[in-house]
């Protein structure tokens, strides 16, 4: 029956085709997929948001002036408590013989000491980005690990990290629940691992391609994954449930999933255009990061597609045998 040639219209022979050849389309992934897991080590991530102004704007521009002609040095507010007067002058003279540590404002005023809790404005050598007040800050609290502290600074503080840090748990989050709804309302239990490695693998082909713009901003990196997942699920379960209902009448699993695929293919894609256009709109917003996010975004959408029409028809035909008919 596999070896039938192709019958009906042209969606048609392309379905069959993409069934037929389902073994030699999981070869293809796999080398795809493997190369996307290297790939996404070359991927640059811009962590400053303020590239993207447009150099027209006036915080464009005086960024650029005071970057051109002024360096601005790290510094970092700390605070200890439930300490003396005596002893913060001692502490204040030990943090200021720190190796990167430029100077430290500190005096008995209400300003830096009150109710036993004194404030430090210590000031580096070298901006928030340098290593030596990076090692510096590390020092600090290192020195001050016996007390009771708070520390407010900009050095060693990579906010894309936390952005990172914050999107991995939303993500392990969203996939625990989305699993957990599509175990309870799954006719199958089969039905769920088709649908999650259907969008690891978009997810996947999305993030190790990045790499081809050269360089996108920490937000489009951490966020797009989050998006992508409610679209690939969402084109998946079209097509699940289309090949579910092709099924109960169709003569065998091989030509229910072919005109699946080939109802799925038009109805998914006129589906996605709405997304697509609204992403190519924000492309054109004049703060730039609009087009970062809009381009990965729109090639999000365009691996989910592709994943859903070519790789989860030879899955539902590996799994078929699984699912209730």
């Amino acid at each position: 029956m596999e070896n039938e040639k192709p019958k009906g219209n042209a969606m048609e022979k392309l379905a069959t085709l993409i069934v037929d050849k389902r073994n030699l389309i999981f070869l293809l992934y796999i080398f795809a997929l493997i190369f996307c897991v290297i790939a996404t080590g070359w991927v640059n991530v811009e962590n400053d948001i303020t590239t993207y102004l447009p150099d027209s704007t006036e915080t464009r521009q005086g960024l650029t002036v005071m970057n051109d002609n002024f360096t601005t040095y790290g510094t970092a507010r700390v605070m200890v408590s439930n300490i003396t007067y005596d002893k913060a002058v001692q502490l204040e003279e030990q943090l200021e013989d720190i190796d990167g540590v430029d100077s430290i404002d500190f005096d008995e005023t209400s300003d830096h000491y009150k109710d036993s809790t004194a404030l430090f404005s210590v000031s580096f050598d070298g901006e928030v980005d340098d290593p030596r007040a990076e090692a510096a800050m590390d020092e600090i609290r290192a020195e001050l690990a016996d007390y009771d502290t708070s520390i407010y600074t900009e050095v060693g503080y990579d906010s894309s990290a936390d952005l990172q840090s914050e999107m991995s748990v939303i993500i392990v989050i969203a996939a625990v629940i989305i699993v957990l709804v599509l175990t309870l309302t799954s006719r199958s239990y089969a039905e769920v691992p088709v649908l999650i490695m259907t969008f690891g693998a978009a997810a996947l082909l999305n993030m190790g391609t990045n790499f081809i713009f050269g360089e996108i901003s920490f937000v489009s990196d951490s966020v797009t994954v989050v998006l992508q997942l409610a679209l690939a699920i969402d084109y998946s379960i079209i097509l699940l449930h289309r090949f579910l209902e092709e099924r109960e009448h169709a003569p065998d699993d091989r030509t229910a999933c072919i005109i699946a695929v080939s109802a799925a293919i038009p109805s998914i894609s006129a589906s996605s255009l709405t997304t697509i256009s609204g992403l190519a709109a924000m492309m054109f917003m004049q703060f730039q990061i609009g087009f970062d996010m809009g381009i990965v975004l729109i090639k999000s959408i365009l691996f989910s597609m592709l994943s859903v029409f070519t790789l989860m028809p030879g899955l539902l035909m590996l799994f078929s045998k699984a699912m209730e008919r």
